[in-house]
Parts: C-alpha cells; sequence; structure tokens
C-alpha cells in the first residue's frame, strides 16, 4: 500500500476507536443520569473561553471535512454551571454540526450574554433537520438519518439532561440552509449584557 492508502486506513482506524469511546462514554453518563449519580457544580463558567476551546479542539476534523468554523463572543457571556459539563455539551453541538452536515459546511460558534441569561449556540448552513424528526431530536437513542441526531443516539440526550441539571437547557430552531443548537444557562452575577455591536471574532 502506498503511504496515503495506509494514512486513510489509520485515520478510518482512529475514527472508528473514537466512535467507541464516546458511545462507551455515552453509556456511562446515562448510566449515571438514571441512577441519580451525576452530580454538577453551579459555579461561574465563560462561554466564550469554552467556545474557543471547543473550536480548538475540533480544528482538525473541520479541516478534513472542509468546514469553516468561526467564534463569536458578544459581551462577557458568563454561566452559572459545571465546567466540565458545559464543554462536554459544547463539544456535542460542535461534533453533530462538523460530523453530520456536507462537507463545505460553514459553523459558528456564539456565545453571548443576555439579561439573566448567558448562551452558547453552534449555527450551522446545513441542510437542516427535516420537520418529521426535529421534536425527537432530544429523545434517547433516536437517530435521524444524516441529520444532527444521527450517530449513537445519546449525545442531545445527556447534553439536554445536564443543561437541565445546570438549570438550563438545550434547544433547537432548524430550517433549510440553517441549524442553530442552544446551550441556555443562567447569568452568572460576573456576566455582562452584550452591547450591539461590540462582539470578539476568533476564526
Amino acid at each position: 500500500l502506498d503511504e496515503a492508502t495506509r494514512q486513510e486506513f489509520l485515520e478510518t482506524m482512529r475514527e472508528q476507536v473514537d466512535r467507541l469511546a464516546k458511545l462507551a462514554t455515552d453509556l456511562l453518563d446515562l448510566s449515571r443520569l438514571d441512577a441519580g449519580r451525576m452530580h454538577v457544580e453551579h459555579e461561574p463558567v465563560d462561554l466564550g473561553e469554552v467556545a474557543r476551546t471547543v473550536a480548538a479542539e475540533f480544528s482538525a476534523l473541520a479541516e478534513r471535512k472542509r468546514h469553516s468554523v468561526d467564534v463569536v463572543v458578544e459581551g462577557g457571556p458568563v454561566a452559572r454551571g459545571d465546567e466540565l459539563r458545559v464543554l462536554q455539551v459544547a463539544r456535542t453541538l460542535l461534533d453533530n454540526a462538523l460530523t453530520h452536515t456536507p462537507e463545505g459546511t460553514r459553523v459558528l460558534l456564539r456565545a453571548r450574554a443576555e439579561r439573566e441569561r448567558a448562551s452558547l449556540e453552534v449555527t450551522d448552513d446545513g441542510p437542516g433537520v427535516a420537520p418529521e424528526h426535529a421534536p425527537h431530536v432530544f429523545d434517547r437513542f433516536y437517530r435521524a438519518d444524516g441529520g444532527v441526531a444521527s450517530g449513537s443516539g445519546l449525545g442531545l440526550a445527556i447534553a439536554r439532561e445536564l443543561a437541565q441539571m445546570m438549570g438550563g437547557t438545550v434547544e433547537l430552531e432548524s430550517r433549510p440552509g440553517r441549524t442553530v443548537v442552544r446551550l441556555v444557562l443562567g447569568a452568572a452575577p460576573t456576566s455582562v449584557p452584550a452591547a450591539e455591536p461590540a462582539a470578539s471574532v476568533f476564526t
């Protein structure tokens, strides 16, 4: 085999290992949630820093998929939550946007502070979620073929349950050409509402 073919095989194997590892983690989290053994903190979490962190973590995947990923931070979006779990939710949202959209999709992570809440949303210009799938994307084990909830069918369900444990939620808005999945949490006292058009943009 030539070098290019070997690298392709290695990459395929790595992706399969990553999928199995994620499935194992999802199943463990599901077990903890059902048993009431999942603990979350309620402390200030900088959603802008979360957005920048996950964008950097997924830069290699974005490059392979020829996706563009931008980060916009508006105001001082500091949420009240558990930093590790907020990162977990953010990774799930970005992974879905990158993995289940066509090559060349544009993805935007926007962290925003509002009056009493802070949000982190992932927007993509992919085909969108079919209307018949949209009501079910947060159901456990639900899989929309090729859509935002494909994969194990656990990621978004766990993401919403974690958000609810932190006093927030995860929302979906979708139409052809635009899907937004948004983590919404209560704002920490240090959160500063966005003053349009002030924003920081990272590419």
